[in-house]
């Protein structure tokens, strides 16, 4: 009896012992996979970071370049003067230099380097690079006359096909190290930035007593090799450690991050004794609890792959929201700008021409932006109450001549289909696009069926329980793998030729569903055809009854306050809203803004930006609920705020970036007709 309970005892805690040793062991893999997916990324967000910087001088410098003061001899003064304006805005910028192509100095501001005027380039071999290239080039870390480091941003002056010049801005390391702590590293993580011949020109701790050392032999041993790491190296207060590196774009620099050796190897080690263990102790039972261990290492393997990449596209998600609300503010200026323009040259048929061609360009980046927006779900939608029976049987006629005559569409619609929340404009794209998506699928046609049913989910990973509205878009064409199949939704991820498509569309549509509250589920089987189904929350209450149309009734002038910290938004915008008739003030902060209303009540609206620094355009709109509540608003953004988000009052007008001239106009007049919100 004894030897019973003892075997029936061990039979049921050896089990335990080795279901808890696998997943030891595949916790402490993933927390090692961890540590190399965040060096990665820190790794290639930096030099991201550090590329954007780096080309932003470049182009500083090749704007330098254009200056009159080089389109005979050099004009002295002139350049004096450009660089003093230069030193002024950009404080980093320690000195301005000129020399000849043949590397002598002509000209140093604000004054000679090393204190000799004259003299020779140190860095001649950028300088030359300049030249030969006749490019703006970023130069290696030097040692200056006096023992200080610094590196040169150069541009060619080129006159008459021939370089004159180099004009080249002194940068002191410094300038580079808040792009290694625009993110706290972990604890024992060290980062720094390497120039070409792998000198170091920059440390996140900022100890100047590393710049201008040469970085680590493993490191120089990577980089020539192609290995981007994980590779071993040995610090120089001897520890281990394993390290990353990747180059930033444009230059020949790169940046490279290493972690403590213990962080990266200590799992596995402990993962290789676990597992030693557990094997003698469940070699008996191996048979008996093999299946079942299978079963639970093949869950929990599809558990954390789910998640890595639930992560992986909300990071995405929000690096694509960024993206797209700077191309938005980039935008602006230019569809502004081109409209003001054509007002303005309506005589000149062939200018009318160029400026319509680069509107249609403007809109198409416009429409792009849009579906990064829908994607990294920050797109602006008129959430409402949609009859999607009607909506789909509208589409029909549409969609039959998209696909083409070898494609056969056929729509199954019940007629007690209940209403969606979701925006019908974009959710018409969204069908559109997927019908695109499955012609092309079919090269030799074939169908698409296109139905709706009401579902109600319990309990499902990516969606909350609820009664929804499932529309589906099922072709017979070619289907994807299972490999495609996980890469389907992100973003620029393609199979088609270069000139077929951007691989925004499923993205779109992805971001478009969870925006409204749902999904998108995909199904696909090689040879067999693929599914679409767009899952949408029903809606309650009745579907908007269409606008009447009528003609817009012209309105008086108005003196408004515009408020933006981009000068180039701000000075697009401003100059819209004069030409369209207003007076307009403007301020580059939310502090100047208040201090103009206070001291002028004859402002009759506030434009104003979203997101500024210090405090925001959610900031003033509390502000002036306090003081000048009657005061109306409009709100413009590059994209939609999120939940969250600062909490603005709901009945807020907004205008989403970009905008044309006539479209921010239009808004203006309603606003001081009195159909926009106050903020009080």
């Amino acid at each position: 009896m004894r030897r019973s309970i003892i075997l029936i005892a061990t039979a049921g805690i050896l089990p335990i012992i080795a279901l808890g040793g696998a997943f030891g062991v595949t916790t402490l893999r993933s927390q090692q996979a961890t540590v190399r997916t965040g060096a990665v990324a820190m790794t290639r967000f930096v030099g991201t970071l550090a590329s954007v910087k780096l080309g932003d001088g470049m182009r500083e410098m090749n704007m330098v370049a254009q200056s009159q003061a080089f389109d005979g001899p050099l004009d002295r003064q002139r350049f004096a003067v450009l660089a003093a304006r230069l030193r002024g805005t950009t404080t980093t910028w320690r000195f301005f230099s000129v020399a000849d192509p043949s590397g002598r100095r002509l000209m140093d501001v604000p004054e000679p380097i090393g204190g000799v005027p004259g003299g020779r380039v140190i860095d001649m071999v950028s300088l030359r690079r300049a030249v030969e290239t006749r490019k703006p080039v970023i130069g290696d870390v030097i040692t200056g006359p006096r023992g200080d480091h610094a590196f040169a941003v150069r541009a060619p002056v080129i006159r008459d096909g021939q370089v004159r010049y180099v004009v080249s801005a002194i940068i002191p390391p410094e300038a580079i190290v808040p792009l290694l702590r625009f993110r706290e590293l972990p604890e024992g993580w060290r980062a720094g930035i390497l120039d070409g011949s792998g000198t170091v020109i920059a440390d996140a701790r900022g100890d100047p007593s590393v710049v201008g050392r040469r970085g680590s032999a493993e490191g120089r041993l990577a980089k020539r090799s192609g290995n981007m790491g994980p590779y071993e190296v040995t610090r120089q207060d001897g520890t281990k450690a394993m390290a990353y590196w990747a180059p930033i774009t444009g230059t020949n620099w790169t940046v490279h991050v290493s972690t403590p050796a213990a962080a990266y190897l200590g799992p596995a080690r402990t993962a290789l004794t676990l597992l030693i263990a557990v094997v003698l102790l469940c070699l008996v039972l191996l048979a008996v609890f093999t299946r079942l261990l299978v079963v639970e290492l093949r869950q929990f393997r599809e558990h954390e792959r789910a998640d890595v990449q639930r992560q992986r596209m909300e990071a995405l998600g929000r690096l694509t929201g960024g993206v797209a609300h700077d191309l938005n503010n980039l935008l602006t200026p230019v569809l502004g700008g081109l409209d003001l323009l054509r007002r303005r040259i309506q005589d000149d048929e062939k200018a009318q021409r160029y400026v319509s061609m680069a509107l249609a360009g403007a809109e198409r980046s416009r429409s792009l932006v849009d579906r990064l927006l829908s994607f990294s779900r920050r797109q602006a939608l008129v959430v409402t109450a949609v009859d999607l029976g009607r909506l789909l049987a509208g589409l029909e006629d549409l969609l039959v001549r998209s696909v083409g005559p070898s494609v056969a569409v056929r729509l199954d619609l019940p007629r007690d289909l209940p209403l969606a929340r979701c925006d019908p404009g974009q959710l018409e794209l969204a069908v559109l696009n997927l019908a695109i998506n499955a012609r092309d699928a079919m090269p030799d046609g074939g169908a698409v069926a296109i139905s709706a049913e009401a579902i109600e989910v319990k309990k499902a990973s990516d969606l909350a329980a609820g009664r929804y509205v499932a529309i589906s878009i099922a072709d017979t064409g070619m289907g994807m793998d299972e490999a495609t199949l996980r890469h389907a939704i992100e973003p620029f991820f393609t199979t088609k030729a270069a000139d077929k498509g951007t691989g925004l569309g499923l993205s779109m549509v992805h971001g478009l569903a969870a925006q409204c509250g749902g999904a998108l589920r995909l199904r696909s089987k090689p040879g067999v055809g693929t599914t679409a189904t767009i899952v949408i929350p029903q809606a309650e209450g009745n579907p908007p009854a269409p606008a009447e149309a009528g003609e817009e009734q012209a309105l008086g002038e108005g003196r408004l306050l515009l408020v933006d910290d981009d000068d180039a938004v701000r000075a697009a915008t401003a100059e819209m809203l004069c030409d369209g008739g207003f007076s307009v003030v403007e301020a580059t902060s939310v502090d100047e803004a208040l201090e103009i209303l206070a001291a002028d009540a004859t402002i009759k609206a506030v434009v104003t930006d979203h997101i500024m620094p210090e405090r925001s355009g959610a900031d003033l709109i509390r502000a002036l609920a306090a003081t000048r509540p009657a005061l109306p608003v409009l709100l413009i953004s590059g994209y939609e705020p999120q939940e969250q988000d600062e909490p603005l009052p709901a009945d807020v007008q907004r205008l989403a970036k970009p905008f044309r001239a006539d479209e921010i106009v239009a808004r203006v007049k309603r606003l001081l007709a009195g159909e926009g919100a106050q903020v009080g």
